[in-house]
């Protein structure tokens, strides 16, 4: 056992072996003032080290010698003129204020016949001997320099200087046996009597009080039972003999209640610090002035208050106090480990270090409920010293429960302190919201009427909370938890209806069948007793008329509610049984209403609309319809997630100008949403897995704060051109099930912040473009004018219509875009390609010219877009129409498209009027085309050049139509010159399509072959 006790001791629990070491150079001062000093000491019972001949053999310091100054409780340096010329004095200075730096041991200078400058600037015989030095060890400079180092600091301490003449030797020599006795004489704290894992913290708040003569404040903070104060004492021991005056204020907090304890602390300080008895000062205003005069201002000072080389140390729950007196240097005391825990149970429980045999599993229970805290360790384990294993098993069931007194009063110190509203949001956190995300809880708080960010803020600064920001939580240590649960409990003993909160499922349940609930019910959560039906009459409620926050979770009822308080402002009730909610339920401070997979089939709000900020109807599959929200003025966040037989939205919805998110994933049978949203406020939206959803709204004004948008696994083929208004847009996300196209306006090129994505892949798209000279996006319209098809298909017949807009039209122009008609059979007299000659150099950009006299011809005008990669297809591209040098108009047209053979786009131009053109005997016609690459747009939000996704020009087609044109006034430059057509003619232009598609095949078969070999 002695063994173990010895292990778990700390490195501050001294047991000196010396009171006094002597260090000397003994051919200066071995037979005059070391010897008389030494002498003076042993005659007054200091046991005082001094060494002899024997001790100095060798080079190197004996480790007798170097243990005798570990065990020396103070150092005494003799400095005389040749003190610097043995280097076994330097080594011995060097091992002295080792210990000075690590452990604030006392080291008090004697400069006999030296002035202090020349040992601390080595000027003089020092100076000498130094050099002397450097000459001898010439490949050791570090160590003359750590010499150096050690004299330097040696003769900033604070000692004695001595000159032959100006005083007699004998009273210097009292003056340092008086100085020793005082420090030796000094009775010590107690501070522990098993100290456990103390060492690292001891030294810790050592280092930040620091040396020297700056005046230094330093804060122990941590909740009751932390240990604290203990940390305190074993500091005070280790560095008490530095100081000429000290002081240990204990228990301040219960002294100082009312002015006469504060006079009782000053009258006590005064006594201390000055060594004198009845110190009286009459109040607290006039005990300030004394304190001042002492230089050691009072309890509750500035750190100008205090003398030259003053250390405070300050323990307290609050941190916030600290900061208020400007107390910067802090030391936050931490819960013990498993292991160490298990050690400080075991001392108390078992009287040795280790557990007792047969008892491992009862300990690493108690362990694990006392959570690291000291107190609870040493109250459990002296509680279970000496009891039978059963005793101990029927004891912590009872902690667990009902925590133990001597605990639960200690911790409640901190709850005491706090102010009503204070006590409130602890009270909510220790029974509902431990480990909770922050804004959850804040929500909650503010809810049941609290001023949460303030009140939060004081917990955590007097440490009884913590938040975890990187998952922004609150966590509060468990036996924190029970002291607040158990302040609830006594609130009402027996009867858990006559409490403010209830959290435990048996005793609601026990409230809510017996119908015991009272007006002083303030709050309910209920989660978890899913395999017991609740037989509640419907009434329980009635009598709850304070009652604030209703949560039901995980819970089966027999029967819906009849009745609910009208004092709610939450109802989250999780599998809610009724159709409805109660016609009488009138609340008119309602903030969240969450119904999460009930069995409402309608919901006709009532004037709980005008303070409702949440409403959340997640996976209620009964709902069908969504009624008039107009009056929800203050309503931010709006689920439908999951109400898969919900058909229709409310116009008003698209109205809500707090709104800021709106989610309706997965309601698998809405068609449209709203037909318009004007929401200024709305930063989310998400519609994906809305399969029928086949609109996207209309956005009336400018929507600065929207941030996502959600149309994964949507119908949505075609987005309006208002979305050019949802100018803080920053990440649209269309991810497609099969061969699905959707159009993008030419407006998505006007949004500076868009990233599209189209893929799980971690880069999306931008489409932004500045506008050219002239140009204007959007500015006109053919609706539905061009034909897209995904070339998949054989049979040419699945198409989408898409839109063409014009970003810059002639005034002049008389040529229109009109839709063709693929499945009526149309010949043409012929059909003309314009085809890169090398697959492996793809086009972006391509032109076919004719000529033409007098009437401008109706021509189809076919191009294929083929991705660079599997996957999504980004296809962003513009085309001009030019007469005899002149454009006509520009237009364009972008879509994604989830394809692995490209799309085939399709319209035909044809003239407004007849015979315009005479000016010319031909008309020379440009067609040109051109697709934009759209830049990857990473994780990180940095652009690069990868262009996986974009798509490549691989043939163009123009098709003369037989009927309605003359084929003499029409002519084409190299006429089918590299297009093989079938020997059928005329062709259909449908037939030439699927030949160019099987061709490309047949090639990019070849060059795949070739790449193989």
């Amino acid at each position: 056992m002695e063994k173990g006790r010895a292990e778990s001791s700390s490195s501050f629990k001294h047991e000196w072996t010396y009171d006094v070491f002597l260090s000397f150079r003994g051919e200066d001062t071995r037979f005059n003032i070391t010897g008389n000093i030494y002498n003076s000491l042993v005659k007054k019972g200091i046991h005082t080290f001094m060494d002899d001949e024997e001790l100095r053999k060798g080079k190197k310091i004996t480790p007798a010698l170097l243990k005798a100054i570990q065990k020396s409780r103070i150092a005494i340096i003799i400095f005389s003129k040749n003190y610097a010329s043995s280097t076994y004095c330097l080594d011995e200075l060097v091992e002295i204020l080792k210990l000075v730096n690590a452990e604030g041991r006392l080291v008090l200078p004697v400069f006999y016949d030296v002035d202090p400058s020349l040992v601390r600037h080595q000027r003089g015989t020092y100076s000498e001997a130094m050099a002397k030095h450097e000459e001898r060890f010439p490949k050791n400079k570090g160590k003359v320099q750590k010499w150096r180092g050690a004299l330097r600091e040696a003769a900033d301490l604070s000692g004695w200087h001595f000159q032959n003449g100006s005083e007699s030797e004998y009273k210097l020599i009292d003056k340092i046996v008086e100085e020793v006795s005082k420090k030796i004489n000094r009775v010590p704290l107690h501070v522990v009597d098993n100290p456990v894992d103390l060492d690292s913290a001891v030294l810790q708040v050592s280092s930040l009080l620091g040396l020297g003569s700056e005046v230094i404040m330093v804060g122990i903070y941590g909740f009751g039972g932390q240990g604290k104060t203990t940390i305190a004492r074993a500091v005070y021991n280790l560095i008490a003999d530095q100081f000429e005056s000290l002081c240990f204020l204990a228990d301040i907090r219960e002294t100082a209640i009312g002015k006469l304890g504060l006079v009782q602390l000053q009258e006590t300080l005064l006594s201390e610090i000055l060594g004198e008895k009845d110190i009286k000062v009459g109040n607290v205003n006039q005990g300030i002035p004394i304190i001042k005069r002492s230089s050691i201002e009072g309890t509750r000072g500035g750190i100008d208050w205090f003398g030259s080389g003053s250390k405070i140390i300050i323990t307290t729950r609050d941190k916030q106090l600290l900061n208020s007196h400007g107390v910067v240097r802090l030391h936050e005391v931490k819960l013990l480990s498993h292991q160490k825990a298990l050690e400080l149970f075991s001392w108390h429980a078992f009287k040795s270090h280790e557990v007792k045999s047969g008892y491992v599993k009862i300990s690493k229970r108690a362990v694990s409920y006392a959570r690291g805290l000291p107190l609870a360790l040493e109250v459990i384990g002296s509680h279970l010293c000496d009891k039978s294993l059963d005793e101990c098993k029927s004891a912590l069931d009872k902690y667990e429960k009902v925590p133990h007194q001597d605990i639960h009063e200690i911790l409640k110190v901190s709850f005491d302190g706090l102010g009503d509203d204070e006590k409130g949001i602890f009270l909510d956190i220790a029974c509902f919201f431990n480990k909770g995300e922050v804004e959850y809880v804040k929500q909650m708080l503010h809810a049941h009427g609290f001023h949460a960010e303030d009140g939060i803020r004081v917990l955590a600064g007097r440490s009884l909370i913590k938040i975890d920001s990187c998952v922004a939580k609150l966590r509060m240590h468990a036996l924190v938890q029970d002291m607040g649960r158990e302040i609830v409990r006594q609130e009402s003993i027996r009867e858990p209806g006559g409490r403010s909160r209830l959290w435990f499922d048996e005793d609601i349940i026990h409230v809510l069948e017996e119908n015991t609930g009272t007006e002083k019910v303030e709050l309910i959560m209920l989660d978890g007793c899913k395999n017991k039906e609740v037989q509640c009459s419907g009434k329980a409620f009635m009598k709850m008329k304070n009652l604030r926050i209703l949560v039901v979770d995980n819970a089966v009822f027999s029967t819906g509610p009849k009745r609910l308080p009208n004092s709610l402002k939450v109802l989250s009730w999780n599998c809610y049984p009724s159709q409805s909610l109660p016609s009488d339920f009138n609340p008119k401070q309602l903030e969240m209403l969450h119904m999460r997979e009930s069995c409402l089939e309608f919901f006709q709000p009532p004037k709980m609309l005008k303070t409702l900020t949440v409403l959340y109807f997640e996976k209620c599959k009964f709902l069908t319809e969504l009624p008039s929200l107009s009056g929800a003025t203050f309503l931010k966040k709006l689920s439908l997630d999951n109400c898969t037989k919900l058909v229709k939205v409310h116009d008003s919805v698209g109205f809500l100008k707090n709104l800021h998110c709106l989610s309706a994933k997965g309601c698998t049978q809405l068609e449209n949403l709203v037909p318009c949203i004007k929401l200024a406020s709305l930063e989310i939206l998400d519609l994906q897995g809305c399969s029928r959803l086949k609109r996207f709204p209309e956005v009336l004004g400018k929507m600065k704060k929207i941030r996502e948008i959600n149309l994964d696994k949507t119908a949505i083929d075609k987005l309006p051109l208002s979305i050019g208004n949802l100018i803080g847009l920053e990440q649209l996300s269309i991810k497609k099930r099969g061969k699905h196209v959707i159009q993008l306006p030419d407006s998505i090129h006007a949004l500076t912040k868009v990233v599209v994505v189209t893929s799980d892949k971690p880069q999306g798209f931008r489409f932004f473009r500045r506008s050219h000279k002239n140009e204007r996006l959007g500015s006109e319209i053919s609706p539905s004018s061009m034909l897209v098809y995904q070339g998949a298909r054989r049979e040419m017949s699945d198409f989408t219509t898409f839109d063409v807009y014009y970003s810059f039209m002639s005034p002049n122009n008389v040529i229109e875009v009109c839709i063709p008609m693929p499945l009526v059979h149309h010949d043409f007299e012929m059909l003309f390609p314009k085809m890169p000659t090398d697959f492996q150099n793809r086009l972006t950009k391509s032109s076919m010219c004719f000529s033409f006299r007098k009437k401008f011809p109706r021509i189809a005008l076919c191009y294929h877009v083929s991705p660079n990669s599997t996957g999504s297809l980004m296809s962003d591209f513009k085309f001009s129409v030019l007469i005899n040098g002149a454009k006509q108009f520009s237009s364009s047209c972008a879509c994604i498209a989830h394809s692995t053979r490209g799309l085939i786009f399709w319209c035909d131009l044809q003239s407004k009027v007849d015979e315009v053109f005479t000016e010319h005997d031909w008309n020379e016609v440009e067609i040109q085309w051109e697709l934009n690459k759209q830049k990857s747009n990473s994780k990180s939000g940095t652009m690069d050049d990868h262009w996986e996704g974009n798509g490549c020009l691989c043939w163009t087609l123009i098709g003369l139509y037989k009927k309605g044109n003359n084929k003499q006034r029409v002519k084409f430059e190299n006429p089918t010159s590299d297009f093989p057509l079938p020997c059928c003619s005329p062709t259909t232009l449908l037939h030439a399509m699927g030949h160019q598609i099987k061709l490309q095949s047949h090639v990019l078969k070849s060059e795949n072959e070739v790449k193989r070999r």
